[in-house]
């Protein structure tokens, strides 16, 4: 026979306590899960006001995001509760100093470190509280403007079937539309990554997981309204999100190592999700350098 629970499969974490119907999942991995909270201001009881009106559903809520890291039934309950709460206080203090360098990152709105298990409760989750941040990631911005050059090439009939014996530069033009567009648009952006990460570097803060999926941005212009403001040069606006892996640099005494290495992951990013980057990694060095005063 077989024992009540045994063989049973764990559902998913439950949720913090203070977690309501409004609040939508959005992403969940093995450490945490992230969540937008529309009413978070109304919710902590006080009456400021978002600067951001489409942020606001009422008088008085704003919409943030709740990154919870959730406990963890494999690890021991003092040792669970333990490294949550150190490692949501240290994203805090990583965003924190961030924010004071001038580094564009979600600013912290509330921190709530959890509580360990008891014996009559269990262990609660980890939560950090963030400003929201609208637009999408680097990743869907590169990605989009390539998938334009496939509908392009489609709608103008250019479809080929690859030989084997064909000339290797008449098959580099049959696939140039599958490669990252590289563009006047796409070299200012690349100059922004370059100086926002050095700037996170200048306060000596590594960012740990530092691909183009933990960069938001707010989306260019309509050409429209450029040709109506050719005097003014567009600048991108990126925003560093997601410092779960982050830590301050020098801390083991190896500051330029640690700050490499972010450079190495970014420069692997481009490469395996973006083919046919490299000029955009390269000005994304040079700014870097013409930026950066620690490394």
């Amino acid at each position: 026979t077989t024992e009540p629970g045994e063989g049973a499969v764990a559902g998913p974490p439950q949720p913090p306590s203070y977690h309501n119907s409004s609040w939508k999942l959005i992403s969940q991995g093995a450490e945490a899960r992230l969540w937008q909270v529309p009413d978070f201001v109304s919710w902590c009881g006080t009456n400021t006001r978002s600067s951001n009106s489409s942020n606001n559903n009422n008088a008085g809520t704003r919409m943030v995001a709740c990154k919870e890291r959730f406990s963890k039934s494999y690890r021991h309950p003092t040792l669970d509760a333990s490294l949550t709460k150190s490692r949501t206080k240290g994203e805090a203090k990583c965003l924190a100093r961030c924010r004071r360098g001038g580094v564009a990152c979600p600013a912290v709105l509330a921190v709530d470190p959890g509580r360990p298990a008891s014996n009559n409760t269990s262990a609660s989750s980890s939560c950090l509280f963030l400003e929201w941040i609208q637009g999408s990631t680097l990743r869907q911005y590169l990605e989009e403007r390539s998938q334009e050059d496939r509908e392009i090439d489609n709608t103008t009939g250019d479809d080929h079937v690859e030989c084997d014996n064909e000339p290797a530069t008449k098959k580099a033009r049959t696939t140039r539309s599958k490669q990252t567009r590289v563009d006047e648009e796409a070299r200012l952006v690349a100059q922004a990554l370059g100086r926002i990460v050095a700037d996170m570097h200048n306060v000596n803060i590594v960012h740990g997981d530092l691909t183009t999926s933990n960069i938001m941005m707010m989306p260019p212009p309509s050409p429209a309204k450029q040709e109506t403001d050719d005097k003014q040069k567009w600048e991108p606006k990126l925003v560093l999100i997601d410092f779960g892996l982050s830590s301050t640099a020098g801390a083991k005494g190896v500051s330029h190592e640690e700050k490499a290495v972010d450079l190495y992951v970014l420069e692997r990013a481009f490469e395996s999700t973006h083919p046919g980057s490299h000029d955009l990694v390269a000005e994304f060095h040079r700014s870097y350098k013409g930026h950066s005063f620690t490394s």
